[in-house]
């Protein structure tokens, strides 16, 4: 199974590091972009699991860093 997630903050740098650790662990990131005030960054991991379990690991990145806003496609 594929995700890919949507990570949005107003603080940059949160999603900076955000992807970078993402990136270290193995997931594909795009670069942020910004649009009408907020930033946005999309990040994708093929042969993901458990749909469960991947959830479990971003929510707690999300909380960890404050980010404003996450999303999940699974595919």
């Amino acid at each position: 199974m594929r995700v890919s997630h949507t990570l949005k903050s107003t603080e940059r740098e949160k999603l900076e590091i955000v992807a970078g650790l993402l990136q270290q662990a193995g997931y594909r990131s795009g670069k942020i972009d910004w649009q009408t005030g907020i930033n946005i960054v999309r990040v994708s991991r093929e042969d993901v699991s458990s749909e469960s379990d991947e959830r479990t690991r971003i929510q707690g990145i999300v909380d960890h860093f404050g980010i404003e806003d996450w999303s999940a496609t699974f595919s």
